[in-house]
């Protein structure tokens, strides 16, 4: 495997859409209802959305890929705070960075691409003057729970997520962004 994490480019819209197919369902609770899954993925993971995320200097999108194929993605979305949501921590919206999306495709699961991902990520805002990293996960995905509490997230609340026009239930969690003070 030759893993390499770089900034997205417009021209990967057109992989980024199969790889959302293919991984947003991992991360849905599995009684959700397949077809507002599906309406989820046509309508906030389309080609459009991609390009307009690239595009957007308040968004940081980043690939994973192994040679020419993309593995992985992150989209992170500037300046964005938790809505539909109960916290026990209030987060600043000029400083706050939300995690939209962090997936890895099935088939490199356990292959260390989320953590160098992650690690490229975290790297990235150390020179930026946002403080926090905030992100949404279904309360039943246990796996990227304990995945992002290794990372040093912790839990700051819960909220509605919609799917397709179901809502499920997410937990909030955050983490201080690392800086140049702290090496």
């Amino acid at each position: 495997m030759s893993l390499s994490i770089r900034v997205a480019k417009a021209t990967d819209s057109h992989e980024l859409v199969p790889l959302a197919a293919r991984t947003f369902p991992l991360a849905c609770p599995p009684e959700m209802d397949q077809a507002a899954i599906q309406q989820f993925i046509r309508d906030e993971l389309n080609d459009e959305v991609f390009r307009r995320w690239i595009a957007d200097e308040d968004t940081y999108v980043l690939v994973a890929t192994d040679g020419a194929m993309l593995v992985g993605y992150s989209v992170c979305i500037h300046g964005e705070i938790p809505t539909n949501a109960q916290l026990h921590q209030d987060l600043p919206p000029a400083t706050s960075v939300m995690l939209s999306k962090f997936y890895v495709d099935p088939d490199f699961h356990g292959a260390g691409v989320s953590q160098k991902l992650m690690s490229h990520l975290l790297e990235h805002y150390i020179t930026t003057e946002h403080e926090w990293l905030w992100l949404g996960t279904n309360q039943a995905n246990q796996r990227a729970i304990s995945f992002y509490e290794r990372l040093g997230f912790q839990q700051i609340g819960t909220r509605e997520f919609n799917v397709g026009g179901t809502n499920a239930k997410d937990v909030v969690l955050a983490r201080r962004l690392p800086s140049l003070d702290d090496r």
